[in-house]
């Protein structure tokens, strides 16, 4: 495998779940210099690991400073951290649901990338490139995860709009949308309803951590460099 992140220093949240950990791993390898973060510190191994509520604005700014001392920049984020909220139908979410769901996975996005252009503006002349981790959720309609279906949506929308808003100042923006994967579920599928998921699936399995780190990779790295705006399916064919 090449190194195609030497030199970058990448910014990695939800470090700590499977994709995370596969995310780490293999930007890693690439030869990136890897911030990983997560509710608890991840404990990755070759990481710098940081502790952050992506949700709350005052642990992001507290990120953000400990990462200007340290580095001065980051060249690359992914923003990986998410929940899934309870499966029920829509009447009976509730707004604390609603309101976690959001917390995370719109307004922690919101910030982290805010804090990461902050960083960037202040010498834009190195690439950024940003990373949103979205789902096929965002795509289309899903059954009994209304709220989370709704948040993924919204980062579809951050990602085009950042792409279109700082496209001149050296900056793409580009989503994925990962559809049902071989980790513990976040929507809390059992596995009668994973197994029939995946079974519509024209590969007929779930995907693999690392298939989306590979990904990820890519678009994070200067290969990617006329791609943004842009938000990737990988899902085996399911929304074909």
């Amino acid at each position: 495998m090449g190194e195609q992140l030497k030199g970058k220093v990448c910014l990695i949240t939800g470090a700590a779940g499977r994709i995370g950990r596969a995310l780490v791993e293999r930007f890693l390898v690439a030869g990136a210099t890897v911030i990983a973060v997560d509710l608890s510190a991840p404990n990755a191994e070759g990481a710098d690991n940081m502790k952050c509520d992506q949700g709350d604005p005052q642990s992001i700014l507290e990120l953000e400073e400990a990462i200007r001392k340290k580095y001065g920049r980051v060249d690359c984020v992914v923003n990986n951290g998410a929940v899934g909220g309870h499966r029920c139908s829509f009447h009976e979410k509730s707004l604390d649901e609603y309101e976690e769901v959001m917390r995370v996975n719109v307004r922690g996005p919101f910030l982290i990338n805010q804090a990461v252009l902050r960083l960037h503006l202040k010498n834009t002349e190195r690439p950024l490139s940003i990373v949103n981790m979205a789902s096929t959720a965002g795509r289309i309609a899903t059954s009994l995860a209304s709220v989370y279906s709704m948040s993924k949506h919204a980062l579809i929308g951050m990602t085009k709009n950042i792409a279109q808003e700082y496209a001149t100042q050296n900056v793409r923006c580009n989503s994925l949308s990962p559809g049902y994967m071989e980790v513990p579920n976040v929507q809390g599928f059992s596995k009668e309803e994973l197994a029939e998921n995946i079974s519509k699936s024209p590969l007929k399995r779930g995907g693999k951590p690392i298939e989306v780190a590979n990904l990820a990779l890519f678009l994070a790295s200067d290969e990617a460099s006329f791609i943004t705006g842009a938000d990737y399916l990988i899902d085996g064919g399911r929304t074909a």
